[in-house]
């Protein structure tokens, strides 16, 4: 069988599709948007994370390095640690640095699952899914790594639910295979200028745009999700633009999402020893989302468009 490279595995989740659902979070996206608030699902090698709160700067981490990546203040005490700096671009990803850890200070991120394997441990939750839940292929990009076709296959052989989360920007042929195998999609369109959307993620839009028309064509449940991002994608005529680009396939679109900035993962950035160019900015203001419900409700693209997600009250 084949392996998945997993990032994680979240149970219970109600936020990534219908009913309770098991999400498992596949390493590796294509794009590089720069408010990503899962950044260590971005690089598709495994990688390791340090906790600054759980270092007690002991050392034993770059003892054990066989590649001579880590650095780590001696013998310092937690508040006194001075931080473990880990040079990326030597780490291999052999993880023997969590190992020795006795504070769990290093965490692995990006364990390999055989297939099969990942299939059993997904469907141990089917006890609570219910009728409208079941599992939530999410990232990075859940699309990414071409094994992800057979696991789809196996959990559908198997009569879950299947949802795939993606960013649109995947091979077509891997995303018609993907809809065979799957009952909805979770589809991100984040920006509707192309030039705009390759400053703000690195790539351009048109084969986003081209993969959904295939999604909408499909007859899968489809929900759209817009991540509202202040000065980047919260633009009244952003949200305008990207209802009339939906608006073509309204009947296809079963909910269309707003979802509000993210703030919670500067830490994330930390741990792995990188700085985040939207530290510090706040929350958006409920006003402002709920203004720009009201532009994409008006646009007639979805009957069901909302807003969701925290704000500034």
């Amino acid at each position: 069988m084949p392996t998945l490279t997993v990032l994680d595995i979240q149970r219970m989740s109600s936020e990534d599709g219908p009913g309770l659902r098991t999400t498992v979070f596949l390493k590796g996206c294509p794009l590089r948007c720069g408010w990503c608030h899962n950044p260590e699902s971005i690089d598709p090698r495994r990688e390791v994370l340090w906790h600054a709160a759980r270092c007690m700067g002991c050392g034993s981490c770059a003892a054990v390095c066989p590649q001579g990546a880590i650095a780590c203040p001696e013998k310092a005490l937690a508040f006194e640690a001075s931080g473990v700096a880990i040079d990326r671009a030597r780490c291999v990803g052999c993880f023997a640095c969590c190992e020795a850890c006795p504070a769990g200070a290093l965490e692995a991120k990006g364990l390999p699952w055989d297939v099969l394997k990942l299939c059993r441990e997904l469907l141990k939750d089917r006890a609570y899914w219910g009728a409208e839940g079941g599992v939530t292929l999410s990232g990075g990009e859940a699309l990414m790594q071409g094994a992800s076709l057979e696991l789809l296959r196996l959990l559908k052989e198997r009569g879950a639910h299947v949802a795939i989360d993606t960013c649109g920007l995947v091979p077509e042929a891997r995303l018609r295979a993907a809809l065979e195998h799957c009952d909805m999609v979770l589809y991100d369109i984040k920006v509707a200028d192309s030039a705009k959307h390759r400053e703000l993620t690195g790539a351009g839009n048109e084969e986003i745009l081209r993969n959904f028309r295939i999604v909408a064509e499909s007859h899968r449940r489809c929900w759209i999700r817009t991540p509202i991002i202040p000065g980047a994608t919260d633009s009244d005529e952003n949200i305008r633009a990207i209802g009339e680009l939906l608006k073509e396939h309204s009947d296809a679109i079963e909910r269309w999402e707003l979802c509000a900035f993210n703030n919670l993962c500067e830490s994330k950035y930390r741990s792995m020893g990188r700085a985040w160019e939207f530290a510090g900015v706040p929350l958006a203001a409920r006003e402002k989302m709920e203004a720009l419900c009201e532009i994409a409700k008006s646009t007639g693209a979805c009957s069901d468009t909302r807003w969701t997600g925290a704000v500034k009250e």
